[in-house]
């Protein structure tokens, strides 16, 4: 295959390994068969994971220096492409970390951290790209604080300054990430930043990377990953700009591209088009009354998922419209174009006053599942929530299930104050966690079945059973996102088979489909087949989930071929979506994921929901397993959930 002389078409063609433990850096050339079959981004990094879990094995403790995270981009990164401007972040998450599952759930085999892979826009992605390397692969553990400095086609580890520690509670933690990124962008001008926060330096298993102060590799424990091995920030620069096989086919079709986007979001029969003025938060209404070519809504979660419905009036309180009101100018993703999704947003006076950005639906929707209906609130969490490095969608989950247990009587007064509806005591929540400040910041700053374990402890054998109920993170789970997971079969499959862990819902998407008729075993299983091979071609090519192009088009395929000189198919393009997610279930069984993992449905899911549209609904053992059944056939792996070891990677 032909490349330019000084790079690869398309890519920069470099990688930098870092080993901390040895305060090294080598830059090698990738191959054009690992790009061939992996695309980029989110596949490449799959496969540089799989060979240093086949090299040890199986990654017994997520944060121990023997986990590898990677940081890295895509042929499509800073091009003209709409919406090509998402990096990716790919480690063994500390969060969906079972080795000892609690006595209380039954028999379960030991569960040691599932592959995450992260997407992040903002400006860091496509700068990494400018300052001349397709991925940042980082092995090891630093004996002391350290950064990293890539710029240009160099990459330096330098010792962190003590300007971005501060003392807090006689402790030395980092300061917040808005601190170290104004830090570190003014003493490198024209840089971005990328950094973990407190929660992250404290090991909090649900700890972000923050870039541009509200961009996150959110989900999974990257921010805990980088805090396990000392490093602190990455700042990256630089000018190289991307070589394009056929410059002007490639023009040509990229303004045809752009055109016709534009034209999906001026088409208010597409949803697409509900995104420059909404963003995410058009989800809310779709989800409570059916609204913007919804249903009948009555899934929104409330009372840590008990229901999916609660009176109109206070959800009136956090409505599409209401976060509407308080959003200002757009503050979106370098080479966005047209979508526009993200907004500022400010709250003029009162307590929780201040300035920020909008926020999205999933943390929304998961802070009203703590019964929060307060939209300065919601606002100030979210802004806080970013300062600390804290995942909100995580966060959210984690509080509605310590606001039960304070329910119930199992967080005693001297431990918790925490009450469904109550912002103040949410807010010392977040901070408790993230600085592991009090002893329930502590107990919650850990992985779910860890704390279920000490929460058993206390209470008799009785107890288990109710103890249990609260959480819905159990056995490893990453946590459910903002959609009732009672009402929606497919969805509920597409949470349960998700690679990243089960409670996912950015691999597979099926609440259309379903509010559209999709109903049978053999359908929905294969709905989420297909999602889910498109989701791991769109993060691989650097793309926005709000791309609304169709990859597999002539057009597509011709403008990647113009890009890098790498002729698809729809089949073999296809083939590269399914090869990469294969990989990545051969890596979670490994780890230890298996049918067990999948089919695991946490108790408070077979109630019936008793409010709204959906009133009778509950997750229905059966009819999962028959999905399951269908969906590993379709997959090509056994009945166990295993990748047939033949399977070529």
């Amino acid at each position: 295959m032909k490349s330019a002389s000084n790079g690869f078409y398309g890519y920069q063609g470099r990688w930098a390994w870092v080993d901390l433990t040895r305060g090294q850096v080598r830059v090698t050339l990738p191959s054009w068969e690992l790009y061939q079959k992996y695309i980029g981004g989110r596949g490449v990094q799959a496969a540089l994971l799989w060979e240093k879990i086949r090299d040890i094995g199986f990654l017994q403790d997520p944060l121990s220096s023997d986990n590898r995270v990677i940081i890295g981009n895509s042929p499509l990164n800073d091009t003209p492409v709409p919406t090509a401007g998402r990096g990716s972040c790919s480690f063994i998450s500390p969060l969906t970390y079972s080795p000892r599952p609690p006595a209380g759930l039954g028999q379960y085999p030991p569960l040691y951290g599932l592959i995450t892979h992260s997407s992040c826009g903002g400006h860091f992605p496509n700068r990494l790209k400018r300052a001349g390397f397709d991925q940042i692969i980082i092995d090891g553990r630093a004996n002391r604080p350290v950064r990293l400095v890539v710029a240009e086609g160099n990459v330096e580890i330098l010792e962190a300054e003590p300007d971005l520690f501060e003392e807090i509670n006689g402790q030395v933690v980092v300061r917040p990430t808005s601190a170290i990124i104004n830090y570190l962008e003014k003493k490198y001008p024209g840089s971005s930043t990328l950094c973990l926060g407190p929660a992250g330096w404290n090991l909090v298993p649900y700890a972000n990377l923050t870039t541009d102060y509200h961009r996150n590799f959110g989900r999974g424990g990257g921010g805990a990953v980088f805090g396990s091995k000392n490093l602190v920030a990455v700042t990256v620069w630089g000018n190289k700009p991307v070589r394009v096989f056929d410059p002007s086919k490639f023009t040509a079709l990229a303004r045809q591209l752009d055109e016709q986007i534009e034209a999906d979001v001026a088409d208010p029969q597409k949803t697409v088009s509900f995104r420059p003025e909404t963003g995410t938060t058009w989800w809310l209404d779709r989800a409570f009354r059916g609204d913007f070519e919804g249903d009948q809504g009555g899934y929104l979660p409330w009372h840590n998922f008990d229901e999916g419905y609660f009176d109109p009036a206070l959800y009136d309180r956090v409505s599409t419209a209401v976060f509407l009101a308080i959003a200002g100018r757009h503050q979106v993703c370098h080479r966005c174009r047209h979508i526009f999704c993200a907004r500022r947003a400010r709250v003029e006076s009162g307590r929780f006053r201040g300035e920020g950005v909008r926020p999205e639906f999933e943390t929304i929707a998961l802070w009203i599942n703590c019964c929060l209906v307060d939209r300065e609130a919601i606002f100030y969490l979210n802004k806080r929530a970013n300062e600390l490095g804290v995942d909100t969608m995580s966060f959210g989950s984690l509080t509605a299930t310590a606001m039960e247990l304070t329910e119930k009587g199992y967080l005693g007064e001297e431990q918790s104050k925490l009450r469904f509806g109550e912002a103040e005591e949410m807010l010392n929540f977040l901070e408790s966690v993230a600085y592991r400040s009090s002893l329930l910041g502590r107990l919650f700053a850990q992985y779910p079945d860890k704390i279920i374990d000490e929460l058993m402890a206390r209470f008799p054998p009785a107890d288990e059973k109710e103890i249990i109920f609260c959480f819905t993170q159990s056995y490893g789970g990453l946590g459910y996102a903002g959609i009732e997971p009672k009402v929606f079969p497919g969805m509920f499959t597409a949470y349960s088979t998700s690679n990243r862990g089960r409670g996912d819902h950015t691999y597979a998407w099926t609440i259309q489909a379903e509010e559209a008729g999709l109903a049978q075993p053999e359908e929905l299983a294969a709905y989420v087949v297909q999602s889910q091979v498109g989701k791991a071609l769109i993060d691989s090519l650097g793309l926005c989930d709000f791309f609304s192009g169709d990859i597999f088009s002539d057009l597509f395929l011709e403008l990647y071929r113009s890009l890098t000189g790498l002729t698809y198919e729809i089949e073999s393009l296809k083939d590269c979506g399914r090869r990469i997610y294969q990989l990545e279930r051969k890596i979670n069984n490994i780890q230890g994921r298996s049918r067990d993992y999948d089919a695991f449905i946490p108790p408070k899911f077979r109630v019936p929901l008793k409010e709204g549209p959906y009133r009778g609904r509950a997750v229905d053992p059966e009819f999962q397993q028959k999905i399951l059944d269908v969906y590993y056939r379709l997959q090509g792996w056994t009945e166990n959930g295993l990748i047939i070891e033949n399977n070529d990677f």
